[in-house]
């Protein structure tokens, strides 16, 4: 079982170094970056045992979908969907990955699903959405897309898990998973290299041992040992990681990223791995009369924590740490044309060199000057279409380093940035205001250097 826990400490950090390396590359380079250094691991151990990879097109053939459906894809997408929600949210939801396996399994093996794996489908998915406060004011547009990525890359997993099942059972799992991650490499190259050269690549160093640590580690030592745990306490023991890796992954995401913390995380991961269990069966000595109380229970809970959950946020959604723009080095001349940006409002990017202004402003701030109080470790708030109240509420919050100002062209009522941070509102509400007045405080004086 020590490897079991092993793995669950690799995989459940992994989603911060995801979110660490996401600084300086473009998702898609991050996948490569994975992909490719845990072929070098991967090889090297194939080359230790003596193990060979297979020269026939057919395994090939195999080996290139398990490449895109295991590896290439999923990475990226969570890579990308990491851009917009927390690591510890993309955890919860990556775990909903044997949900997938079951329905996958369904339809590709025939394996006929009882009606307490239906069940477990039901409840594991709606932890989900309990985790992602679906049904809350707190689920913006953007975090929305991040669960999809998240979701469709615990569904590219289910269906590879299925495939490798169909037509891999005669290869050995070490040949089979490195020709998976050779395929892989080669295949996500092209993207990687078309997405750096459109948006640039400039990791710091801190970067690249992110994105290190990732490939060498969490995808090649983590599939030794993965496979190693298998052979030693067998696969149901083993897929007990499944259970753990969230754990890890919001703990690591709070206690060393700061991430917003609330209790329907905690109850929409505790759901999806009750639904796991189910569709497993490890509920099997159990009454049902106890399963079914506290499956209610933390639904209930789910319930009352949707609307703000621990730290509250009103109508705020979560706080996200969006990836640097690679242009933020650049300077805009006065009166030079306004640059595009990676994210609208921005958070990072081209700005103008000491035009920072705090305050409460009359006018919209242009981008460069927005970015440009960014890059000084100020906090930009910006509103469109409130009552006097509400803008009352938020100018109160202005200061040298904060600026208030309107913006007609918002996604929201209510939208405060900082460098690489944002955090988005429905309202200017007293609980918003609370929020927006968290995020001023954790994000003053943090722009870069500082």
């Amino acid at each position: 079982m020590r490897r079991v826990v092993l793995l669950a400490l690799i995989w459940g950090w992994s989603f911060l170094l995801i979110k660490v390396a996401l600084g300086g590359m473009t998702p898609a380079t991050v996948a490569f970056a994975r992909i490719a250094l845990g072929t070098v691991v991967m090889l090297a151990v194939l080359k230790a045992t003596g193990a060979s990879l297979p020269r026939d097109l057919r395994s090939w053939r195999h080996f290139a979908v398990m490449g895109l459906a295991y590896s290439a894809v999923p990475f990226t997408l969570l890579a990308w969907g990491e851009q917009h929600i927390t690591s510890a949210l993309t955890a919860v939801v990556n775990a909903t990955t044997g949900l997938f396996t079951a329905v996958a399994a369904a339809i590709g093996l025939g394996e006929r699903l009882r009606r307490p794996q239906v069940a477990g489908l039901v409840i594991g998915f709606g932890g989900v959405a309990v985790a992602s406060g679906t049904g809350t004011s707190d689920l913006v547009s953007s975090s929305g897309a991040g669960i999809a990525a998240a979701l469709a890359a615990s569904a590219c997993y289910g269906f590879s898990f299925v495939y490798a099942q169909r037509h891999l059972t005669t290869v050995p799992p070490l040949v089979a998973a490195c020709g998976q991650l050779v395929t892989g490499a080669v295949l996500s190259a092209p993207l990687a290299l078309a997405t750096s050269v459109d948006d640039g690549f400039s990791p710091t160093p801190r970067q690249l041992a992110a994105v290190a640590l990732l490939g060498a580690v969490g995808t090649g030592i983590a599939y030794v040992v993965n496979y190693r745990s298998i052979a030693d306490v067998g696969p149901t023991r083993a897929s007990l990681v499944t259970y753990l890796v969230p754990i890890v992954a919001v703990t690591v995401g709070v206690v060393f990223l700061h991430e917003r913390f609330h209790v329907r995380l905690v109850v929409g991961g505790a759901l999806t791995i009750a639904g796991m269990a189910m569709i497993q069966e490890r509920f099997r000595r159990l009454r049902p009369g106890p399963v079914v109380a506290a499956v209610l229970a933390l639904l209930l809970l789910g319930g009352c924590a949707g609307g703000g959950g621990s730290g509250g946020g009103g109508s705020c959604g979560p706080e996200v740490q969006e990836a640097l723009d690679p242009g933020s080095v650049r300077h805009v001349l006065p009166g030079a044309p306004e640059p595009s940006y990676a994210t609208d409002p921005p958070t990072s990017g081209p700005h103008l060199a000491g035009g920072g202004v705090g305050g409460v402003q009359s006018e919209p701030l242009p981008r460069p000057v927005q970015v440009a109080v960014l890059e000084e470790g100020g906090v930009v708030v910006q509103h469109k279409g409130l009552d006097a109240t509400g803008r009352a509420r938020l100018e109160a919050l202005a200061a040298d380093d904060v600026a208030v100002a309107p913006n007609p062209e918002l996604p929201s009522p209510v939208v405060a940035t900082a460098w690489q941070h944002r955090l988005v509102c429905g309202d200017a509400g007293e609980a918003s205001v609370e929020a927006v007045e968290r995020f001023v405080a954790a994000h003053r004086g943090g722009g870069p250097g500082h």
